[in-house]
């Protein structure tokens, strides 16, 4: 079972996670989450791996949700366009033209 953690994420630098890895490492061993700054930028985040393996997971079923919903969508669009041409082709039977 995973479980997420809301708490805030802390900011490190770069310079500062190289010369505290050993502690950082620790700390997320113990649920501490970290955003690692380059620059000022956010370039990486460190989780606990048990949220690593959460948030894998809830993407891929994401993944896999969107990909069956436009499989689904793509099916209607293709049946209505079916339709559409169906009823024009029977309307042409009914109705020819010059007659």
């Amino acid at each position: 079972m995973y479980v997420f953690n809301l708490a805030p994420i802390e900011d490190i630098n770069t310079e500062w996670l190289r010369s505290h890895l050993r502690q950082v490492l620790d700390d997320v061993n113990h649920g501490a989450r970290y955003a690692v700054l380059r620059r000022g930028r956010p370039v990486a985040g460190l989780v606990p791996i048990t949220e690593a393996r959460a948030l894998f997971e809830a993407t891929r079923a994401d993944r896999r949700y969107r990909d069956i919903q436009q499989d689904l969508k793509r099916r209607d669009e293709d049946r209505l366009r079916d339709t559409v041409a169906e009823m024009g082709r029977a309307e042409q039977r009914l109705y020819p033209e010059g007659a």
